[in-house]
């Protein structure tokens, strides 16, 4: 037999291989060493860069600290006012050591006073002709033009001390940018500096130099000429310039990559591979040998007239043999194309489907497998949901996610046998098990002892796989096409899990009908509690909590429950844009979005409560901090008090409000739009009108009477009012809330 195809493997990949080798490796040589060389300026651009960050940062956090303690602490402005009680100037010290204290490269801290040329140090007290720094204070008393920090320079306290080394400087006049009063300067060690950038600016490939804005050398790793060659920032906050570039020799030629031993090797390498192409071809193809002897043997054994030579293509003379053995197997595979578990979950589907009873004859070896062929009493059908599948899936690789399930079908059938009932349980969701639990007539299985299997499942997962499942258990039923009734009553049962809570079973029986008006009294809050929330009252939390608790009081499905949330955000984004665009920001920041992120993943009525409550007080925080960095909060409170402790009196507005507060009616309404986004009459009649739908739920007074109590002088002006803001009139409210 010929060797054609080991030929054809061979000539196909071995001139390919030398090629492309080839090709790549002369194009590397020459883009690496320019890629290379582009590529580490680059890095040492970036990396000169965030030296230079972090140096600034530093120094800008000490200038921040001279600043705010010149701005915030009296003890210097007393000083400049020529206070010089010794208790005084030892207090001032202590202020001036704890300015050193704050950063460990600031060395020393002194003030000088102008009035009566006294320096007070975080050390001592002298005089300017006593002090060795004299001449930067003359220099820097009035001049302000320079940078920010000064050049290194060696700082002395006695004029003829010994240096207590170099430093840089930074001078701020008290009070802030007043230069002839006083000076405050802070003295940064220039080895302090220094040491950082030893720390950081050295490297085996680049190289850093820095100067200070009069050419002085902060810091150099080589010689000026070498590292200039490289790229030069300059800072514009300090003035200094970093130096920066390749170490000589970095960049290698052409010829150095061909003459070195990496070069040799690859040569070697290709050579190497060569070798190994031909061997691992000859290997492949002693497969294909036996397989043509097997073959022509096999037909052989097959034809009639004797053998038929093979072609001169090996591959095709298989081919051909393949297909007629496949051909041959064909009918055979189509009579089992469909597994029996798969023929299994399409009987579920059916059962479950509703679409009446399945057709038995076309199912009766399914329905002998899982016990619902003859023979059984009844079977009641539930649903296993996996709680929290959100985090589940985000925690557990697919691989863990099948182990657990594998787990929960594992138990389920355990727990069945060892209470000797048969179930049959199939995924009908990535996150749902239905279980269908089949009795015996000679053994029937009253549903307490189901739930009480099932329990023991649940406790199980919970306590040995750390795995939560809840449980919706429907009735029990006899013909096979009550199924899906009892699976859908199952499913409306675990709906409740939002209610009742994750990590239990919960019966059918359990749930009782709903009263649709008890669901109406906790929907009239609200809209209060959106109020209150907008004007910055306390009692929006209280409240909402009484819905929540409310809510979970009626036994609500999930589906109910997410559209009273859809009703409550809706009315809080109608009130909070009333606010101006700088609240609604907040609000979309701090409220908005986290409900649009996380709601999904929610599963209680509990978890939604936390979530809300959290949310919206951490919103309320924000809008407060907001409300008090605009300076008119005592008079907001103020106003808000008055008008809940006034609202009855008929005579109550705008002007009344700007003489109590001593404003003008025109700065008092504009601080009343800022802060509660409308009118004051808006406010006030919507303050007067929740006051009147307490009266009217929890009193018997005559609508004239509520009307008087809360400000209005004649009744039909009352019930226009109402009517207006709540939609309808005050005795129609009170018929449909009493």
């Amino acid at each position: 037999m010929k060797k054609n195809w080991f030929r054809r493997l061979l000539l196909s990949y071995l001139p390919v291989l030398v090629v492309i080798v080839t090709l790549f490796a002369f194009v590397g040589i020459v883009q690496f060493n320019a890629l290379a060389r582009k590529e580490a300026e680059t890095s040492t651009r970036i990396y000169v860069q965030n030296l230079q960050n972090t140096l600034e940062l530093s120094l800008r956090s000490i200038e921040s600290m001279m600043l705010e303690t010149i701005a915030r602490n009296p003890t210097l402005t007393s000083f400049v006012a020529m206070d010089s009680d010794p208790e005084f100037i030892i207090e001032l010290s202590q202020l001036l050591q704890s300015m050193v204290n704050t950063h460990p490269w600031i060395r020393s801290a002194y003030i000088y006073r102008a009035g009566d040329d006294v320096i007070v140090s975080n050390e001592t007290k002298l005089t300017l002709a006593t002090f060795g720094d004299r001449d930067y204070i003359e220099e820097h008393l009035s001049d302000t033009s320079r940078h920010a920090w000064s050049s290194p320079r060696i700082y002395r306290t006695l004029p003829n001390s010994e240096g207590e080394g170099a430093v840089i400087s930074m001078t701020k006049g008290v009070p802030i940018n007043m230069y002839g009063q006083a000076l405050l300067v802070v003295n940064v060690g220039l080895s302090d500096v220094q040491q950082v950038l030893r720390q950081y600016g050295l490297s085996d490939v680049n190289q850093i130099r820095v100067t200070d804005g009069d050419n002085h050398v902060l810091f150099g790793q080589n010689d000026a000429s070498a590292v200039e060659e490289g790229f030069r920032l300059q800072s514009d906050y300090t003035g200094w310039v970093y130096h920066g570039g390749l170490k000589p020799g970095r960049a290698s030629t052409m010829l150095s990559y061909v003459a070195s031993p990496y070069f040799i090797g690859g040569f070697l390498a290709l050579a190497a591979a060569i070798g190994w192409v031909i061997y691992i071809t000859r290997k492949n193809y002693r497969p294909i040998e036996t397989m043509m002897s097997r073959i022509k043997l096999y037909n052989e054994s097959r034809m009639d007239g004797g053998a038929i030579e093979p072609p001169h293509d090996e591959l095709q003379y298989i081919d051909q043999t393949l297909s007629s053995i496949m051909e041959a197997s064909q009918t055979y595979e189509s009579r089992n194309k469909e597994n029996s578990e798969y023929r299994r979950l399409m009987l579920l589907q059916e059962l479950i489907s509703g679409d009446g009873p399945p057709d038995i004859g076309n199912w009766k070896s399914e329905l002998e497998e899982v016990g619902l062929a003859e023979g059984y009493s009844s079977v009641c059908v539930s649903v296993f949901e996996i709680d929290k599948y959100v985090e589940f899936i985000s925690q557990y690789s697919r691989k863990d996610q099948g182990l657990f399930k594998y787990v929960l079908k594992k138990v389920v059938d355990e727990t069945a046998k060892s209470k000797d009932f048969r179930v049959w349980q199939e995924w009908i969701d990535n996150h749902r098990l239905c279980v269908m639990a089949i009795d015996q007539p000679e053994k029937p299985l009253p549903q307490s002892e189901l739930l009480a299997a099932y329990d023991e499942i649940r406790i199980w997962l919970e306590r040995h796989v750390r795995l939560t499942v809840t449980a919706g258990v429907g009735p029990a039923v006899t013909p096979i096409g009550e199924l899906a009734n009892s699976y859908d009553i199952a499913q409306r049962t675990l709906d409740y899990k939002s209610t009742l809570g994750g990590n239990r079973i919960i019966s059918h029986s359990e749930i009782g009908l709903l009263q649709p008006d008890d669901l109406y009294v906790n929907l009239q809050y609200v809209p209060t509690i959106a109020q209150s929330f907008r004007f910055g009252n306390d009692s929006w939390q209280e409240q909402l909590e009484l819905l929540f608790a409310g809510l979970k009081k009626l036994l609500l499905p999930k589906e109910e429950i997410n559209g009273i949330l859809t009703y409550m955000n809706y009315y809080f984004h109608l009130e909070m844009k009333e606010l101006p665009p700088d609240y609604e920001e907040i609000w979309k920041d701090e409220f908005r979005l986290l409900v649009d992120e996380q709601s999904d993943s929610m599963e209680t009525l509990d978890e939604l409560a936390d979530f809300y409550v959290d949310t919206l007080s951490r919103c309320a925080a924000r809008l407060q901090e907001h409300k008090a960095q605009k300076g008119n909060q005592g008079s907001i409170q103020r106003m808000r008090q008055y008008i809940e402790e006034h609202y009855s009196n008929p005579d109550l507005s705008l002007s009344l409000l700007s003489d109590m507060l001593e404003l003008s009616p025109a700065s008092l309404s504009t601080m009343f739009k800022e802060e509660f986004g409308e009118k004051f009459v808006v406010y006030l009649s919507k303050v007067r009108m929740e006051h009147a739908k307490d009266l009217l739920r929890q009193t018997s007074l005559p609508i004239q009477d509520i009307s008087e109590r809360c400000g209005y002088q004649h009744q039909m002006s009352f019930i226009r009012a109402f009517k207006k803001t709540v939609g309808t009139t005050p005795g129609e409210y009170r018929k449909t809330y009493v």
